[in-house]
């Protein structure tokens, strides 16, 4: 098979799979739990062999879409190694998500709906992450956000859930307006639909105009500050559904977004996605020390590791760490759920909330696996040596570094700096108490906790391998460097040197947030701590109130111009209509129709058929022409 109906196989195939779970949805779970899993996994190793087989180079298809004009509109896409490098990981993650569900949710009646969300999820990520031209990335983007909103309120009989939902639709819709504003003028600017053909040339990057517009709709998807606080009551949806979501895919999209418009915009706008970040990172890890429920903290973590990314500004560094994160947070959010599947399970625990720290505590000794891969997870995000988050949070510093050398607007890449050593510190604090409290000390329940008398390998399997993935050695086989990566090399990503101070740094940010992890350790957030929680309130009080006057309008003026329009329209109506049939009728058509009447009648005399009236008006006329030529 060539590598062009490969790839068009590959876009195709998860659209399939969901049609195939559809219509085998009645079959028995656990078969249904095995076909999703293969379904899965054969699209995870076909795009491992195209992949393999394109080696680091692009791949493009155009397809003839349709004609409005003399425009001809294009159906492209384009396997570039960053689309190809994330689409990877949405196949891992997609894959190991998954074989988690298979146990996590053996006992949900409605699975056949979840695996088919799961798949339809994942072939709009796939649309939208080789997407080239604008429309149809933009439909991608749609439909993942739709997605979404099917995931976040899959158990719909709570209404916790529904209201999660909605929040997350209606927020996104907000930053959507900008994207959809952002890629009119984007196309307008250079005068094409796809984005490979946009380049710089003569007419200079895009405005910053239209790449805040563009950004907004990241902001959007990516849940960064303002847009920030639906991530975290989407943790209402099913929790390997979180993995994705937030590791792999919705979150992703708005950093991939960036990554994209990264060659064509200016600094201003790459200054401006960084600032949004920043603010994301450090308010995000606050944030994510003020939970006590176990997903809602990540949820802010995962909000926190996204502003390290817009840190990045779109270039490679971001690329990078958009990698990294997604396995160990997907890993962090699996090993999370199988935490609270153990929990939900145990008889004298059934009536206590299973995501709630105060209801953890001493579990390494019960999930002594869980507790290791949630160690590499939480190593990984701390940026310790040996594991990929050392490589990709060093690589970011040394972006901000290099631009503070270079560039002209120093002063804000030094103050970004500044924001990634606090953030790096909250960071460390956050997820090592996390830790703590779940796996170390002593429970805080109070109660009997069985050990589980067998191996779950369908949850064990997927946190281990993860685990593996974050390890140092996939990404560079010098643990402290990662300029002979080969995993680097084959995707074209760009590294960064890191000031040796710097790493000084990092190391001071290890050892204080593990010393306030220490002081730290028994304190727990009575409650969970929203961002701007009056927003949402005030939006819903905001939207009544305006639904009231609108009302008032709709009834005083528009209806009441509308009435008066529609009776001047009847008595236009009847003007009309007597000008019609009086004088159109009654005197245009009826005189003529009279006239053509009685010369008709006349003349018909004229061919009567009778000789003796032929005869008379022979002499008759003759005597005409007689008086005449006398006269």
């Amino acid at each position: 098979m060539g590598l062009t109906p490969l790839f068009i196989g590959l876009l195709l195939f998860p659209w399939i799979s969901a049609m195939l779970i559809a219509v085998f949805s009645r079959i028995p779970k656990s078969f249904l739990s095995t076909f999703s899993i293969l379904l899965s996994f054969i699209q995870f190793i076909g795009l491992i062999y195209f992949i393999f087989q394109l080696q680091g180079n692009h791949l493009a298809i155009h397809l003839n879409w349709f004609s409005l004009g003399d425009s001809e509109f294009r159906a492209s896409f384009e396997a570039n190694p960053s689309a190809q490098l994330v689409s990877l990981l949405v196949a891992l993650v997609a894959f190991l998500v998954q074989i988690f569900s298979s146990s996590y949710l053996q006992d949900e009646p409605k699975l056949a709906r979840y695996y088919l969300y799961l798949h339809l999820f994942a072939a709009a990520m796939y649309a939208l992450l080789f997407a080239d031209q604008i429309w149809i990335f933009y439909a991608s983007w749609e439909m993942v956000g739709a997605c979404s909103y099917l995931l976040i309120s899959f158990w719909y009989q709570k209404d916790v859930a529904i209201k999660a939902a909605k929040k997350a639709f209606l927020l996104n819709r907000l930053g959507d307006i900008g994207l959809l504003i952002g890629l009119i003028g984007l196309s307008i600017h250079f005068d094409t639909m796809e984005f490979s053909s946009m380049q710089i040339g003569s007419v200079g990057p895009a405005p910053i105009t239209i790449g805040i517009a563009l950004l907004v709709g990241a902001i959007g998807k990516s849940a960064q500050f303002p847009l920030m606080s639906w991530l975290p009551d989407a943790m209402e949806g099913p929790t390997p559904a979180s993995a994705l979501i937030h590791a792999a895919t919705m979150v992703a999209a708005g950093v991939y977004l960036g990554i994209k418009i990264y060659p064509f915009t200016g600094e201003d706008t790459h200054l401006f996605m960084a600032v949004i970040g920043a603010i994301s990172l450090v308010s995000g890890a606050i944030f994510a020390l003020f939970q006590n429920d176990i997903k809602k903290a990540l949820a802010y973590s995962t909000i926190s590791q996204l502003g390290l990314m817009w840190m990045g500004m779109g270039s490679d560094a971001s690329l990078l760490h958009l990698v990294v994160h997604g396995i160990f947070k997907a890993g962090l959010f699996l090993a999370a759920g199988s935490v609270i599947h153990y929990l939900h399970h145990q008889k004298s625990s059934r009536h206590l909330d299973a995501q709630s720290l105060n209801q953890m505590g001493g579990l390494r000794k019960q999930l002594p696996w869980t507790a290791l891969g949630y160690g590499v997870f939480a190593a990984s995000l701390m940026g310790l040596p040996f594991t990929n988050g050392f490589f990709s949070k060093e690589n970011l510093a040394g972006l901000l570094w290099e631009n503070a050398q270079n560039s002209p607007f120093y002063s804000f890449y030094w103050t970004l700096l500044a924001c990634l050593g606090v953030g790096m510190l909250l960071s460390n604090w956050y997820i090592s108490r996390q830790f703590y409290l779940i796996f170390l000390g002593e429970n805080r329940s109070k109660l009997a906790l069985e050990k589980s008398s067998k191996r779950n390998i369908p949850q064990h399997f997927p946190v281990l391998l993860l685990a593996l993935f974050s390890l140092f050695f996939w990404t560079s086989t010098n643990f402290l460097h990662i300029h002979d990566s080969s995993l680097v090399n084959w995707f074209q990503i760009k590294t960064f040197e890191v000031p040796a101070f710097w790493l000084v740094i990092t190391a001071f940010s290890w050892v204080i947030g593990l010393s306030l992890t220490w002081f730290s350790r028994h304190w727990i957030p009575a409650k969970n701590y929203q961002f701007w929680a009056a927003f949402w309130p005030s939006i819903f009080q905001f939207i009544p109130w305006k639904a009231r006057w609108t009302h008032v309008i709709d009834i005083l003026f528009l209806d009441r111009f509308l009435i008066w329009l529609a009776q001047l329209q009847v008595v236009t109506g009847h003007i009309i209509a007597w000008i019609d049939q009086s004088l159109v009728d009654g005197i245009l058509v009826g005189f003529s129709t009279k006239t053509s009447q009685i010369s008709g009648h006349f003349l018909s005399k004229w061919q009567s058929g009778k000789v003796q009236h032929y005869w008379i008006l022979v002499f008759l006329t003759f005597g005409l022409f007689l008086l005449y030529v006398w006269m």
